[in-house]
């Protein structure tokens, strides 16, 4: 059984918030896997610098990932605080979705900062967001600000996120845009670099994890490439309780954007614009569209009988498509 998908069937579901404390443990030195997560992640982040990188400021310039944890875990430690709030000296507060210090052991210093958003639905995007944490960042009396800080944004890959990223970009030249999954390049991506934390434990390049916590980390994986994930031509590769989208089409009704969809189950569902599940009775709606776009699909079988909602919901998507 996947966890993660199992809490996101029916009303349940595993929001942002969920995503980012999971996102949290695996960063943070505290857990079993003795950095190496992190470790991975820093390289994952590196590929997108061209100037000071992470693994030059922490001389982890070890060609193994055994020895980059083995050079990193003797001499650094990682804190990562989820939903923490930063205060500035005029009294502004922003809340990250995770704070992440990484300090000396030897003097106990700061010796970086990431300053990390995580998106997993374009309905949270937040124009200004990353800059404004920023500014709160170096007004506050709570950090070392001689030291780097880098503004990591995490999102699914929806072109959207890029005018996000784009402005931050040129307040922090060290700001980083990383994707749960890419859909152009998936070895640029959260999910594959968890697939490479399983692969060098297989291999024995770093420390062994214990099954339980890799069954986690393998559901967690499944549920990234499914749940967060986009075909190859850009699109969401939605599924409903783990069946397939296999029908769609968008429609506007009293001045909104929605999109209906089906899915392999025969199950129909109402989307809003931004791809939240809506919690609504489906059949009125399906009338409304009926007779605001004309489609003049009957409502009853040939015997008089109520076409139920996925029968109706079927025809209704064919006809606007």
């Amino acid at each position: 059984m996947n966890i993660f998908k199992a809490l996101s069937a029916g009303n349940g579901k595993i929001s942002e918030t969920n995503v980012t404390s999971f996102m949290s443990y695996l960063l943070d030195s505290s857990n079993e896997l003795n950095n190496s997560f992190f470790l991975l992640f820093l390289n994952l982040i590196d590929k997108h610098l061209e100037s000071d990188k992470l693994c030059d400021l922490l001389n982890l310039n070890q060609k193994l990932i055994r020895n980059q944890i083995l050079s990193f875990s003797k001499n650094y430690l990682v804190t990562a605080e989820p939903e923490y709030s930063i205060t500035d000296n005029k009294g502004r507060k922003q809340i990250p979705d995770i704070l992440l210090r990484i300090t000396s052991k030897q003097n106990e210093e700061d010796v970086a900062y990431l300053i990390i958003e995580n998106k997993v639905n374009k309905g949270a995007l937040k124009k200004g967001q990353i800059e404004k944490q920023l500014d709160v960042f170096l007004h506050s009396e709570d950090f070392d600000l001689q030291k780097p800080i880098y503004s990591i944004l995490i999102t699914t890959d929806e072109k959207a996120f890029e005018k996000m990223f784009t402005s931050a970009v040129e307040t922090n030249n060290k700001t980083i845009w990383l994707k749960w999954t890419n859909h152009l390049d998936n070895k640029d991506s959260i999910e594959d670099t968890l697939r490479k934390l399983i692969i060098h434990e297989q291999n024995a390049e770093i420390e062994p994890i214990d099954p339980n916590t890799q069954f986690i980390f393998k559901s967690f994986i499944d549920y990234v490439s499914t749940e967060l994930s986009y075909k190859e031509r850009g699109t969401k590769n939605f599924s409903y309780k783990g069946f397939d989208e296999v029908g769609k089409a968008n429609f506007e009704l009293d001045g909104k954007e929605y999109s209906l969809k089906r899915f392999s189950n025969h199950m129909i569902r109402l989307f809003d614009k931004n791809d939240n599940l809506l919690e609504v009775q489906v059949k009125p709606i399906l009338r409304k569209i009926n007779d605001k776009y004309e489609l003049d699909i009957n409502l009853l079988h040939s015997t008089g009988v109520d076409k139920n909602t996925q029968i109706l919901g079927r025809e209704i998507i064919n006809k606007l498509k």
